[in-house]
C-alpha cells in the first residue's frame, strides 16, 4: 500500500519504529473533536497544514481561547467560537493536524530547536547527518548543554530517514525537527521530505566547491550570513523561473535593502528585515539562504550562462551555452532583456579578461563534473539547465541545476538548439 506524503501518514509510518514512538509528538487529524479532546489534556496545540510550512497555536488563557497565526494574535470567548474562527479566517488548506504543545517552554523561545539534515547518495546508500541548523541564537553556556543531547538527536534523525526512506525510495534528503526540553526530553516535531528537484537536496551532492555556500533559512542563519557576507539570496526549496527569489543587502548606515522583482523595501536593523521575510515568504514555502554570487554585469545588469548538459549513451556532453541579461533593476536573469553568446557578453561585459576560451572550458569542466555527480542519484536523468554565475575576477558559481530546463530561449541560436532537440530525441527513443 502506498504511504502518503502528509504530516499524518508520516507520523503513523514513523510510530511503528519503536525506537522512535516515546520521541515523537502526538499527531492527529484535525477535526472538532480532535482540536477539543487535546486542548482537554493541554493548555496549548499546534494546528498545522497537511503539507508546507505554517501553524496556527492555540491556547487557553484566564478563561479565553488566544489563536496566534503568521500575523497576527486574536482572543475568542469560547471553543465554538474559536473553531468557528479557524475556519472561516485561518484554515485555507484541506487537510490539518493537530499536536499537543507538550514543552515547558513557549515554542517561539526554545532555545534547543534544531532541523538536522539527513542524506544519502542513492536508495542503497547509507543515511548521514550532514547539516544542522539553529532555529534561535544561543548563549555560550546553551551551545555547550546543547552538544549533550546533540548526538543522541542525530541518532533518531537518522532513525527517521531510515524509516522514511524504506517507503520513498527515491527521497535522499530528510530534513527532521528536533526540540529539546528540559523536562520533558527529546522530541522529533516535525520531519519534510526533499526530492530531487528540491534546491536543498541538490545542495548535498555539490556542496564541496560547485555552489556558494548555502543553509536553510532560519533566524540565525539569516543574521550569520548577512553579518558575514552582508548580502544573501534567499529562494524557495521547491520553485522555478525565479520566482520568490530574494535578495538582502546590509548597507553602510545599517539598513537592509531587501529587493524582489524590481521592487526594493529598507529596514531599519535585522531583526525588522527577518520579520518582514518570515511574514511574507516563510508561512508559504521552506526556503534556503545562499551567499550572493557577485555576478558580473553589462550595464549594470547581471549575467549568468545558461547552460545545457545532455547524456549521450554513459557520457556528459554540454550542447548548449548561452548568457541571460537581466532586466533593468531585476536580480535575476529569469526576466532577461538579452541573450548573449558567451563570446559577446565577456566582451561588452565588466569581466576583467576578455578572452573567451579559458572561462568556455572551465565552464564546460564545472558543469560536466556537476553532471556526473547528480547522475549519481538518478541514472534516468538524461538533461540538466545549469545557471552558472560568473564574477567580474573570472570565479564561476554553480547557482542552480533545473531538471526540466526551458529550451525556448535557444531557438535564436540554431545549431545550438539542432544539437539540443536531436539529442533529446534520441534519447527519448531507448
Amino acid at each position: 500500500m502506498a504511504i502518503g506524503r502528509g504530516r499524518l501518514s508520516q507520523y503513523q509510518l514513523l510510530h511503528e519504529e519503536k525506537k522512535l514512538r516515546n520521541h515523537l509528538v502526538e499527531t492527529v487529524l484535525l477535526s472538532k473533536q480532535s482540536l477539543f479532546s487535546l486542548l482537554d489534556q493541554y493548555n496549548t496545540v499546534v494546528i498545522k497544514p497537511s503539507f508546507g510550512p505554517g501553524k496556527i497555536i492555540v491556547s487557553l488563557e484566564n478563561h479565553k481561547f488566544k489563536i496566534k497565526s503568521q500575523q497576527k494574535v486574536v482572543s475568542v470567548n469560547n471553543r465554538e467560537e474559536m473553531f468557528d474562527y479557524l475556519n472561516q479566517c485561518e484554515l485555507t488548506q484541506k487537510y490539518y493536524v493537530v499536536q499537543p504543545l507538550k514543552f515547558t517552554t513557549p515554542l517561539s523561545q526554545i532555545p534547543y530547536r534544531f532541523f538536522v539534515t539527513v542524506h544519502r547518495k542513492n536508495s542503497t546508500s547509507k543515511w548521514r547527518t550532514v547539516s544542522v541548523t539553529n532555529s534561535k541564537d544561543s548563549s555560550l553556556s546553551i551551545k555547550l548543554f546543547q552538544n549533550i543531547f546533540l548526538n543522541k538527536s542525530k541518532g533518531l534523525s537518522v532513525l527517521v530517514a531510515k524509516k522514511m526512506g524504506n517507503s520513498f525510495p527515491s527521497c535522499n534528503t530528510i530534513v527532521v525537527e528536533v526540540i529539546f526540553d528540559y523536562k520533558t526530553g527529546i522530541w522529533i516535531y516535525d520531519s519534510t521530505l526533499h526530492f530531487s528537484i528540491s534546491k536543498w537536496d541538490q545542495y548535498q551532492y555539490l556542496r564541496n566547491s560547485l555552489v556558494p555556500k548555502t543553509d536553510l533559512l532560519t533566524s540565525v542563519t539569516f543574521r550569520d550570513y548577512l553579518n558575514k557576507f552582508s548580502e544573501a539570496i534567499i529562494k524557495p526549496c521547491y520553485g522555478q523561473n525565479g520566482i520568490g527569489v530574494v535578495q538582502i543587502k546590509r548597507k553602510r548606515s545599517h539598513f537592509y535593502e531587501i529587493h524582489s522583482g524590481i521592487r526594493t523595501i529598507m529596514k531599519s536593523n535585522l531583526d525588522e528585515a527577518y520579520r518582514y521575510i518570515e511574514d511574507t515568504y516563510l508561512s508559504k514555502k521552506d526556503f534556503i539562504i545562499q551567499q550572493r554570487v557577485p555576478l558580473a554585469t553589462i550595464d549594470k545588469c547581471p549575467l549568468d550562462v545558461r547552460v545545457i548538459t545532455q547524456k549521450d549513451e554513459s557520457t556528459w556532453k554540454v550542447t548548449g551555452k548561452i548568457v541571460k541579461l537581466a532586466g533593468k533593476q531585476f536580480i535575476v536573469t529569469n526576466a532577461a532583456q538579452k541573450l548573449l553568446t558567451l563570446e559577446d557578453a565577456i566582451r561588452d561585459s565588466t569581466i576583467f579578461s576578455k578572452s573567451s576560451e579559458p572561462l568556455n572550458t572551465k565552464i564546460d569542466e564545472l558543469c560536466l563534473s556537476a553532471s556526473k555527480i547528480l547522475d549519481e542519484k538518478n541514472v534516468d536523468m538524461k538533461i540538466i539547465g545549469f545557471d552558472v554565475g560568473i564574477t567580474n575576477e573570472g570565479n564561476i558559481w554553480i547557482i542552480e541545476g533545473n531538471y526540466v530546463p526551458d529550451l525556448k530561449m535557444f531557438k535564436n541560436f540554431e545549431e545550438q538548439h539542432k544539437n539540443i532537440k536531436e539529442l533529446k530525441i534520441k534519447n527519448r527513443r531507448k
